[in-house]
Parts: structure tokens; C-alpha cells; sequence
């Protein structure tokens, strides 16, 4: 079972405008297969939400596939009962009904009864914590109820595809936790496919198994953390050294070396040393001074750092 984004791109022409088309979205391709969890980061504007929607059949690709199980989405309706989504801003729940409600017009409007749902929505509603308000209208809930009544909204059809577009947003420390458990638990033990986006990059770290960058409607990067974090790895080091130790000035300017920590009887510094050159380069520097090499060690940059220095590559693009 997976999930194949081929090509799609989306085109909004500006109708009574000179000015030349839109293009949100350039070429995109990507695959999730069954039990992956696939995160799709990207500045504001980049277009994972047009993707989303493209995905889930609520605007047509100007070109491009969307494929599950080989079976183009695009050319009929029929595979979509599979999937389900949650877009930001809690736009799948409907906020005159109650949480019960809203739980119950989702399922029949798959074509599920009311009465084969009933122990799936207890269960949804006891783990998401919301059986207590399960009757109130949901306009009266709090923006943490009200997403979390999103996500049981989406799962009440029981999908195969699970689209999540800002599934923590708004809840407390708890609530998210929770969140993050079942998303994982849904993958990993139910074989689900999903796609997530984010801008929580911790989220991302603890959940996905790979992870695309877009940016300005094209996909810019793809792969595992660990695949990207080699990808993009640093030149920068930290050191310790044995006593007190002032930085050169032409480490400054040639290394952009920055002192870290100084103790009584250590100090700690930071360093780009550019290349393998340059390392060797330092550690020469330091013997030649006299100064004992206590520890030293590449910084691994996290994901977050590495999205930025994707934009940044994009924006000196420009």
C-alpha cells in the first residue's frame, strides 16, 4: 500500500490581469508507503496546503498524479472514502453541532451508520479527552478541544490515509503528547500512511521517517533525518581545552570562532572550520601553543537548523 505524489503542479490564473499566472505549486513528487509517517515542512506561502488539498480532492491538480495504490485519486472519487484530513484552523468540524455530533455526520456522510460507529466514537472521544463536553455545541469549545475533536472527526471513518496539516496546534503540553502517541501508534501499529505538516520542528524529529522541504511550490530537499542531517552537515566544532585560553583574532575572522564557557581550569569554544584543512589546521594551532586538546567534536546540526539553511540557500538564490 502507499501513496504517490507524481508531478503535480498547481496553476491559478488571474482572471481580468495582465500579470502572468500563478504557479503555487512546481512539479512535486514524493512517495509515503504503508506505516510511514512523511513530513512536508515549508515557510508560509510555499504551498503545502495547496498540496494537502490537492491530495485530499478539494481542488484538482492543474497537472500531475495522485496515486493510491496505483489508482489515480484525480480521475475519480471512489478511493477518497480512504482518506481523511485535518486542516488547520479545525476547518473539518462544524461548530453548531456537538462533538458527538460532528463524530456521527462524518461517518454517514462516508456512507458509515450511526450504529456501527458507536464503541469507535466512545473510544475516540475517552482518548482524546473530550467525552465530557461530548454534548455541548462545539462553538463553545476551546481552540485545544476543538482540534483535537478535528483529528476524531478525521478518524472517525477509520481511514488508510491521514492528512495532518498542524495536528498539535493549540493544545497544551498533554493534549500534544497524546496527539503525537496515537499519530505514532496509527503508523506503527496500524499501518496507516501519513503526511504531515508542521512548523513544530521537534514534532517532526520524534515522528517522521522522512521528510521534504518545499520552497516557493517546489520540493528542495528529501530524505530520512539522518540522510539529510549528512546532507547538510557542518564544518563546525566545539573544543575544550585544558586551562584558560583567549581565541586568536584570525580565528575570529578566518574560523568565526566563538568562546563558549570558561572555567577555572578548562575553556570552551566553537568553531567553522570550513574543511577537513581547516581542523587539522586548528588542532596544529593548539599543539604548537602548548594547549592540552581536553575533547573535541563535530555539532551536529538538528532539523530545525538545517531548514533554515535550506531557505537561506533559496533566499541568496534570489
Amino acid at each position: 500500500m502507499s501513496l504517490e505524489i507524481r508531478n503535480i503542479s498547481k496553476t491559478y490564473k488571474k482572471f481580468l490581469s495582465r500579470k502572468p499566472p500563478l504557479e503555487a505549486v512546481k512539479q512535486v513528487s514524493f512517495t509515503i508507503g504503508e506505516g510511514q509517517i512523511y513530513a512536508l515542512l515549508g515557510p508560509n506561502g510555499a504551498g503545502k496546503s495547496t498540496i494537502i488539498k490537492m491530495i485530499a480532492g478539494l481542488i484538482m491538480p492543474s497537472s500531475g498524479s495522485v496515486l493510491f495504490n496505483g489508482r489515480d485519486l484525480t480521475q475519480g472519487q471512489a478511493h477518497y472514502k480512504e482518506l481523511s484530513a485535518i486542516l488547520e484552523g479545525t476547518r473539518n468540524v462544524y461548530w453548531r453541532l456537538t462533538p458527538l455530533e460532528n463524530l456521527h455526520y462524518f461517518a454517514n456522510l462516508r456512507g458509515i451508520s450511526s450504529h456501527s460507529i458507536k464503541d469507535r466514537v466512545t473510544e475516540l472521544l475517552t482518548f482524546l479527552e473530550i467525552e465530557g463536553k461530548k454534548k455541548n455545541q462545539s462553538q463553545h469549545l476551546s481552540r485545544g478541544m476543538l482540534q483535537k475533536l478535528a483529528l476524531a472527526s478525521a478518524l472517525i471513518t477509520n481511514p488508510r490515509i491521514l492528512l495532518l496539516d498542524e495536528p498539535t496546534l493549540g493544545l497544551d503540553v498533554g493534549s500534544a503528547r497524546r496527539i503525537k502517541e496515537m499519530i505514532r501508534h496509527l503508523a506503527k501499529e496500524e499501518g496507516r500512511i501519513i503526511l504531515l505538516t508542521t512548523h513544530q520542528m521537534d514534532l517532526v524529529e520524534e515522528l517522521a521517517d522522512r521528510v521534504g522541504i518545499i520552497r516557493q511550490g517546489k520540493l528542495v530537499v528529501e530524505g530520512s533525518l539522518s540522510e539529510l542531517k549528512a546532507i547538510f552537515k557542518s564544518n563546525i566544532y566545539k573544543f575544550k581545552v585544558r586551562g584558560r585560553f583567549r581565541i586568536p583574532a584570525v580565528w575570529k575572522s578566518k574560523y568565526e570562532a566563538v568562546m563558549l564557557a570558561e572555567h577555572e581550569d578548562s575553556t570552551e569554544f566553537e568553531l567553522d572550520c570550513k574543511n577537513a584543512a581547516g581542523v587539522y589546521a586548528v588542532v596544529a594551532d593548539l599543539k604548537k601553543s602548548g594547549k592540552d586538546i581536553l575533547s573535541m567534536g563535530r555539532v551536529v546540526e538538528d532539523l530545525e537548523e538545517i531548514f533554515l539553511r535550506v531557505l537561506e540557500k533559496g533566499d541568496n538564490q534570489k
